[in-house]
């Protein structure tokens, strides 16, 4: 009896999509350097301004991710919203705020494949800054 060779497990989409945000909070905190709304440079977490779980096309979409100190980023998530929208405002054309809007309504569906390649991607993009 020939035994077959055992397939290699592949990683759950769950665990890709779990490193996909590692890289991608990584490489927004990176990119910014600094919280957004204070400027501090201690302690910093990516915020998104529409929140991924409801929008989850703007999950991986760096128009819509910030660095913000842990503490601006509770602050935002509870209660002291106004901050980063007027932030988002004051730094961005009506015209972009208008279709950040249009794409949170989008919906998304993605395959192994797609998630490989925004593992890929996140990764090259932390590696050349």
């Amino acid at each position: 009896m020939i035994k077959k060779p055992k397939r290699k497990k592949l990683p759950s989409i769950k665990r890709l999509r779990n490193k996909i945000d590692q890289l991608f909070n990584k490489y927004i905190r990176e990119r910014d350097k600094a919280c957004i709304i204070t400027g501090e440079t201690n302690a910093l977490s990516c915020s998104h301004y529409y929140d991924k779980k409801n929008n989850p096309f703007l999950r991986w979409d760096e128009r819509n991710a910030h660095a913000m100190t842990i503490k601006m980023h509770w602050l935002h998530h509870h209660g002291r919203a106004p901050d980063y929208a007027l932030w988002m405002f004051e730094n961005n054309s009506m015209e972009f705020m208008k279709q950040l809007a249009i794409d949170s309504k989008k919906l998304v569906k993605l395959n192994r494949k797609n998630y490989n390649d925004l593992l890929k991607y996140y990764q090259d993009k932390l590696d050349s800054l």
